[in-house]
């Protein structure tokens, strides 16, 4: 008989061990955007709380760790659970922006105002990027 091997795979990647896709690229594709709303980082507020809390859960009468354990969606929990980089957060959505319909009629008419020649040409002969959604 063939001795059982593990399912779960060797990572490679000592940094990524659980061999996660990047969320992120480096290179021509990072865009670096500064900083689009300004105050001071301490004001923002940063509420820590648990996604999931089996313990409370458990202690209201409610009992549904097993299933998720039985699923292997424990580890999944865990790393929901896990550290959170309150700095990291917040400087993040100190960089982060919407871009919308709104946000790119206002674009459009910036360049209008700035050359009137542009009236009523596409984007694209704008030289801006096609907008296809928020």
């Amino acid at each position: 008989m063939a001795s059982a091997s593990s399912s779960v795979p060797v990572a490679e990647n000592p940094i990524n061990h659980m061999d996660l896709p990047p969320i992120a690229s480096v290179g021509k594709s990072l865009i670096w955007t500064g900083d689009v709303m300004k105050f001071n980082l301490s004001l923002l507020k940063f509420c820590f709380e648990r996604t999931v809390d089996f313990e409370s859960l458990k202690a209201n009468d409610f009992d549904i760790e097993e299933p998720f354990v039985n699923q292997a969606w424990k580890r999944y929990f865990e790393m929901l659970n896990g550290p959170i980089y309150a700095n990291m957060v917040k400087e993040f959505w100190m960089k982060s922006y919407v871009f919308d319909a709104v946000s790119a009629r206002m674009e459009e008419e910036q360049l209008v105002l700035k050359d009137t020649s542009l009236k009523g040409k596409s984007r694209e002969e704008m030289g801006l990027k096609v907008f296809n959604g928020t």
